[in-house]
């Protein structure tokens, strides 16, 4: 596992664009602290190569997501191995196509399945580049829908993105967002609140269901806050947090 995680980040190494860091904090609706999420990026823009690392409230790395430099930054792939549960995903995009390779748990096996890209499509941490494409659209009262991928299921739903109005969070000026189902699905009904700060629109908060398995197997209800924006990082210290083996257990999520 850690040499895969080097050969996918050894190719860029070369470039001469900074590291930026940035970490949330992941906290249940009683206040405990179910993880952490410490994001990498090499330079400032939204289609930049990205890495995620979750970490264990006592710092252990127990997952690790990587993103790959893109010209559409909405509908990039990403390949995401936790070790806890042993679910792991790889989404590869092509030409009018993406192909989703998921694993549930460590007792399922992978399931691999190829879909039609639809337009406007939105892929996992792409959504925060599509709420600021469409930025004027919703700030005017318009709600933007958008297909959006659910590599468990391997297909794409359509959720409604409404813009909600000024707010302060943590004394800066702000902006809500809210994210729902165009459609009723049955069981899936997901339902976010985010909040972008007005300066720059960076995410300062992300309210709904989390993109991870906890320790009972459930995706818990969780509350992301970024407090403090990006700051620029030495190539050493991106190597050295990369390259920390995963842990296949901790009280990441216990209630």
């Amino acid at each position: 596992m850690r040499l895969a995680w080097l050969l996918l980040c050894m190719p860029c190494a070369a470039s001469a664009a900074p590291l930026l860091r940035s970490e949330g904090v992941a906290t249940l609706a009683n206040g405990v602290i179910a993880y952490r999420e410490v994001h990498w990026q090499r330079g400032a823009g939204d289609g930049s190569e990205r890495w995620v690392e979750y970490l264990c409230p006592a710092g252990q790395p127990f997952a690790r997501k990587q993103m790959p430099a893109a010209t559409r930054p909405q509908v990039r792939g990403y390949v995401l191995q936790d070790a806890r549960s042993g679910q792991a995903a790889d989404v590869r995009v092509g030409p009018g196509v993406v192909r989703v390779d998921w694993k549930e748990d460590t007792s399922t096996p992978s399931r691999t399945k190829q879909l039609p890209l639809p337009p406007d499509a939105v892929i996992d941490a792409g959504f925060d580049a599509a709420v600021r494409a469409h930025w004027r659209t919703l700030q005017d009262g318009a709600p933007v829908s958008l297909p959006f991928l659910v590599p468990g299921r391997q297909r794409f739903y359509p959720v409604q993105v409404q813009y909600l109005g000024p707010v302060r969070w943590q004394g800066l000026s702000a902006h809500a967002v809210n994210v729902r189902l165009d459609t009723w699905f049955g069981a899936v009904a997901p339902r976010l609140s985010l909040v972008y700060a007005d300066a720059d629109r960076r995410l300062l908060e992300f309210r709904g269901t989390s993109n991870l398995r906890d320790v009972r197997g459930d995706y818990p209800q969780v509350t992301v806050r970024f407090a403090a924006p990006a700051t620029e990082q030495p190539e050493q210290r991106w190597r050295t947090e990369l390259q920390r083996p995963l842990v296949a257990r901790c009280g990441v999520t216990s209630r």
